[in-house]
């Protein structure tokens, strides 16, 4: 009896053993064919790819265009494509190395090197004339295509982004696409930058190659020819025309690296149009760091005396200001005696010579009639509030130009108001210090804004998306920022105060007063805490200052004794007055 119950068991066991087996080998045949595993993998697809030799020419996804029609991180090359398994002594090698001006011998050596389709090797590029007569040759397994290549050069590193694979994005944010088939899990969706911003109108509807089926050892399947396989339509892949000037970009990131900035970066406007013509943060983020670097230009820097701006504005405009009232400039906000004995200095000349102590008293009289005057002023001057465009497009309801940027602050949410009520902590708060922290994209905005005439817009950094066809599908319009504004007179005084920081003399920025274009601007140093071997060092200002065309800020953040913000500011404006005017 107990012989029979365990015979029982055991074959109960081995029963429910095969059903599994049964209903394992039915989910992976039948069931779930498209969608296998919580991965949901497609095993029909993967089984196909596992038989097909494959050559990319296009992977479908969009692409950025500078300003001026040229593209951005991405090569376009003409190449010569060869399939080695349909290699064969009847292929006319005269021929093709005539046209491609090289030797039997070494083309026939490299096609035997092949393991797969690839692109040959070879002493040159090929011509659009030299790619038209191999393909007029008509040879199986010998193509001639122009190729699309994503270049890893760390060209507009951070503005521009990188791609890669995310298939949990995939799946949260192209639903509809993966199950229409028009995307996979490994189809690569931009990681940050506008990459990631634009991504719904760069990511790929379908991929641009060469096929050709082979047997389970590799060998072809006799009967199948090469296939071309592109897009249905012929309106994609999208791409963004950008506002970015090729020219300019390459002159910002080969300054900042030739003068050694470590940390930091620039941002170039244009004035005119508010368009960001060039913008470089460093240090460069690579596929191993690339959620570890951030964008030092769209993140919250602590600004120092560039924020004397702010307390100049207000006090002009709350009409604070006497010429003959003279500050002592001996003495620092503590009231103890200050690294540089400045002397007895009034306004204009504090700022020219950018006195701490003297914008300290000015910002506690201003505290006494207004305590809330420095957000105020710092709003109208555009530092608290994002100034990339932003807006609804199509079904995207905030659409941004730029990745992650974060506005500014003048006081720490989490810190008690009180912490900024004593006499100190408006002295140090109006001097950019303390907790006060503005981007390089929103001082290189108030700049261009104070340049203009006090009239302010977003930063726009694309001009339009277009069809393949150039066709525009999306065009971005001006954003103007719309609330109050300083008076005219006030953006006067403003503009002559930046003027005399590099005319003067004794100004902080009158190492630029030797260029043959004037300069306006205003220099800045602020603590960093932590690490006191650096702190943060900035120049921001515009030129040329009679007819204003350019906005551009550089930051140093790991400023020691050496002051790379004004050789870099220096060697980007005079490269770009001299590309213009030629």
């Amino acid at each position: 009896m107990l012989s029979k119950k365990r015979t029982m068991v055991v074959a109960l066991l081995f029963l429910f053993l095969i059903l599994g087996l049964t209903y394992r080998l039915a989910d992976i045949q039948l069931i779930s064919t498209t969608s296998f595993s919580k991965n949901k993998v497609n095993l029909i697809q993967e089984s196909v790819d596992q038989r097909t030799h494959r050559f990319m020419i296009n992977d479908g996804r969009g692409y950025f265009l500078d300003r001026n029609g040229e593209l951005l991180s991405t090569d376009v090359r003409a190449q010569v494509i060869v399939f080695p398994n349909l290699y064969s002594r009847r292929w006319p090698i005269d021929s093709i190395t005539n046209i491609l001006d090289t030797s039997s011998r070494n083309l026939t050596k490299s096609i035997s090197e092949l393991k797969k389709p690839s692109a040959l090797s070879l002493s040159k590029e090929i011509s659009i004339e030299q790619m038209n007569e191999i393909n007029k040759l008509e040879i199986p397994g010998l193509y001639a295509q122009l190729v699309t290549k994503r270049n890893p050069t760390p060209f507009a590193n951070h503005i521009l982004g990188a791609v890669g694979q995310d298939p949990d994005l995939i799946k949260r944010k192209y639903e509809d696409k993966l199950k229409k088939g028009t995307v996979t899990i490994s189809t690569k969706t931009g990681k940050n930058g506008m990459q990631y911003t634009f991504d719904p109108f760069l990511i790929s509807e379908g991929e641009t190659e060469y096929i050709y089926h082979v047997d389970r050892q590799g060998h072809p399947l006799f009967g199948l020819d090469v296939k071309f396989r592109s897009q249905s339509n012929p309106l994609y892949p999208l791409h963004v025309k950008t506002t970015l000037d090729k020219k300019m970009q390459e002159t910002v990131e080969k300054t900042l690296d030739a003068h050694n900035v470590i940390e930091g970066g620039a941002v170039l406007i244009d004035i005119e149009t508010n368009e960001l013509l060039a913008m470089s943060s460093r240090p460069l983020f690579s596929s191993e760091t690339i959620y570890k670097h951030v964008d030092h230009m769209t993140s919250q820097q602590i600004p120092g005396s560039v924020f004397k701006i702010v307390t100049a504005a207000a006090a002009i405009e709350e009409n604070r200001i006497q010429n003959d009232k003279m500050y002592d400039c001996n003495l620092n906000i503590y009231g103890d005696k200050d690294e540089r004995q400045l002397g007895m200095l009034n306004v204009e000349n504090s700022f020219t010579q950018s006195c701490n102590r003297t914008f300290g008293d000015l910002a506690n009289e201003l505290q006494k009639k207004d305590p809330d005057f420095m957000e105020k002023y710092a709003e109208k001057l555009g530092l608290l509030t994002h100034n990339g465009w932003q807006g609804e497009v199509y079904h995207l309801e905030a659409f941004s130009h730029f990745y992650k940027e974060e506005a500014g602050q003048i006081y720490n949410s989490k810190k008690k108001e009180s912490n900024y009520k004593s006499s100190l902590a408006t002295s140090q708060t109006a001097i950019g210090q303390l907790d006060v922290k503005v981007t390089p994209l929103a001082v290189a905005n108030m700049m261009a804004t104070i340049a203009r005439g006090g009239v302010s817009y977003e930063v726009k950094s694309a001009k339009s998306v277009n069809f393949a066809n150039g066709t525009e599908l999306i065009e971005f319009a001006d954003h103007k920022k719309e609330g109050e504004k300083l008076s005219p007179y006030t953006i006067m005084r403003l503009q002559s105060l930046l003027l005399n920081v590099v005319k003067n003399e004794e100004g902080t920025g009158h190492a630029l007063q030797s260029l043959p274009f004037q300069v306006a601007g205003k220099s800045g140093t602020a603590q960093k805490g932590g690490d006191q071997r650096f702190n943060n060092k900035w120049f921001a200002g515009y030129f040329p200052a009679e007819n204003p065309r350019f906005a551009l800020v550089i930051v140093d953040l790991k400023h020691d004794t050496v002051n790379r913000t004004i050789p870099v500011f220096r060697g980007i404006a005079t490269e770009i007055m001299e590309e213009k005017d030629r």
